[in-house]
């Protein structure tokens, strides 16, 4: 029995669990056919949603999207630098697309059982494969069709913006895009297989994973400020993330036409492989890893199912394995004011993924800020990427806020405790800001508006504040009204939950600054310090009131 449950049969008992098995799951079939057909029902109405929605909001905006780039609105440096930088940009979006969901499957996978067939079919002699196969099956195709949608949107866009005929990036839009969604099915699959074997194998091979990619886009980076010729010659041929850009790097003119057959029959060799490699994984995951991963899912989906979004992370940073590893420790201060930001601190150096985003995202607004003569809209994405990183340094506040127990010794009210939650943040800001500025000015001509930086650094990080001590979604914002769209409620309380970088970011954009493409002066620099401090006067009220809530 223990080999039949496993999926490794002996010849002799082969055929006999094999007619057990289609035995069982006929019987099952026929004693399912209204839930079965209910499903369906679903499925088909979930569809008919998805085809509706795009067709009132996808499509106008691809329409709008083509004509202007056949009226030459799209035209200009910025799009010839973007269409240029193709051969470097496409492989880091596909790395970082197959990654994810690899990453994913750490506490969800591909594999995914109903509570009803993990209790009752995964303990009895049955042939795995006739069970998890299917549901590799259905998973692959779903990522794939959804790969295939995006990556033809991609293509039109790019057409938009003059990378050739609207037919030819449209389709090679939609086969690189299905590529990426099956391999990233498969590479999930390997993952769930071994996702509670070998912890410290796989964190070096995750953070190898995560290096390359980091790598990939520094290269797309450089490309996109011209000047990466060798990156662009090396990056498509690289590998699999590079084979799958070729063809339509090719239809944007970015490498000759052989080499986008070339990548096309790379990639198709690739893709047998890693889907023969992922079937081959599927069949054996282990019946732990369906169980915990079924238990996480449930309670994520409980989680998103009452906005609470923090209770979601929370299942999910729950089921990573924490090393034996020395923990980095700080100098213990001499003085009592400095007790919170030592600790926000120390908790920073012990989650240098935070630190490594913060860069991330700074170096995305250092490089907004940097293209000139882009659109304002472009220019204007530069503030939600300043907030990004900002929330990276503030994670130790929204720690302290999730327990309260960790400030309950501390002698400060609330708001006061807010404000020293700041102190950390802003001054990492400035740093990542400061470093990235000088690094705009010696690989390039730089920006003056990058002076702008220093003064989004308080509303950035009072925006921070005022979400990581924002608390539970308060019960009557989940009732909402009926409308002919639906219900309000959770329309509200997704507001709610984001009404600290939406009121700051909303106040930053209104003004004709210089996020805003426009030259530095001194109403774009006074406006934001005016806006920040209104949101640390926010933070410290939005404490004293979850504090005083709890």
């Amino acid at each position: 029995m223990a080999e039949l449950t496993r999926g490794r049969v002996r010849p002799a008992d082969e055929a006999d669990a094999a007619d057990h098995t289609r035995a069982v799951l006929d019987r099952l079939r026929a004693a399912r056919t209204d839930a079965r057909d209910e499903r369906r029902r679903s499925i088909a109405y979930t569809l008919y949603c998805t085809v509706l929605l795009a067709g009132i909001w996808v499509v106008p905006l691809l329409a709008g999207a083509a004509r202007a780039g056949a009226d030459g609105r799209l035209r200009g440096a910025a799009a010839e630098r973007l269409l240029a930088s193709l051969p470097t940009l496409l492989p880091a979006v596909l790395a970082t697309a197959v990654l994810l969901p690899a990453v994913r499957a750490l506490w969800q996978g591909p594999v995914r059982l109903e509570p009803a067939a993990l209790s009752w079919l995964v303990p009895q002699p049955l042939l795995r494969r006739a069970l998890l196969l299917p549901r590799f099956a259905a998973a692959s195709a779903i990522t794939t069709g959804i790969g295939a949608a995006v990556g033809a949107a991609a293509g039109f866009l790019l057409h938009a913006l003059g990378a050739g005929s609207w037919w030819a990036t449209t389709t090679a839009g939609a086969a690189t895009g299905a590529t990426a969604g099956l391999a990233g099915t498969a590479l999930a699959a390997l993952i769930q297989r071994h996702s509670d074997s070998g912890e410290r194998r796989r964190a070096l091979i995750r953070r190898t994973a995560w290096a390359g990619v980091i790598v990939l886009w520094l290269l797309a980076a450089a490309s996109l400020a011209g000047g990466a010729r060798i990156a662009e010659l090396v990056v498509p041929w690289s590998g699999p993330w590079g084979w799958a850009a070729l063809p339509l790097v090719a239809v944007a003119d970015g490498v000759p036409a052989a080499a986008g057959w070339a990548g096309a029959a790379l990639s198709l060799l690739a893709l047998a492989v890693a889907g023969r490699a992922g079937a081959t994984a599927a069949v054996r995951v282990p019946a732990r890893v369906l169980r915990t991963q079924a238990g996480t899912a449930l309670r994520v989906r409980a989680s998103l199912y009452s906005l609470d979004l923090r209770q979601a992370w929370a299942a999910v940073r729950a089921t990573r394995a924490r090393g034996a590893r020395p923990a980095a420790r700080l100098p213990f201060p001499r003085h009592a004011w400095l007790l919170v930001p030592w600790r926000d601190a120390t908790a920073l150096l012990r989650a240098p993924a935070r630190l490594v985003g913060a860069a991330a995202w700074t170096a995305v607004t250092v490089g907004l800020l940097c293209l000139e003569g882009a659109p304002a809209a472009v220019s204007l994405l530069a503030l939600p990427a300043g907030y990004m990183a900002a929330a990276q340094l503030a994670e130790p506040a929204r720690l302290e806020t999730d327990d309260v127990r960790r400030s309950a010794p501390l002698p400060w009210p609330a708001g006061a405790l807010a404000l020293w939650h700041g102190a950390v943040p802003a001054a990492g800001l400035l740093v990542l800001f400061a470093v990235g500025t000088a690094a705009a000015a010696g690989l390039g001509p730089g920006s003056e508006r990058l002076l702008v930086l220093p003064a989004l650094v308080p509303p950035l990080v009072g925006a921070a504040l005022v979400s990581a001590y924002r608390g539970v979604v308060p019960v009557h914002l989940m009732i909402g009204s009926m409308t002919p769209l639906g219900d309000t409620g959770p329309l509200a309380a997704l507001l709610w939950q984001a009404r600290g970088p939406l009121v700051a970011l909303g106040c930053l954009a209104v003004v004709d600054g210089p996020a805003r493409g426009a030259d530095l002066d001194a109403p774009g620099l006074l406006w934001p310090l005016l806006v920040g401090a209104g949101m640390v006067w926010w933070a410290a009220a939005t404490a004293r009131r979850t504090v005083r809530g709890r």
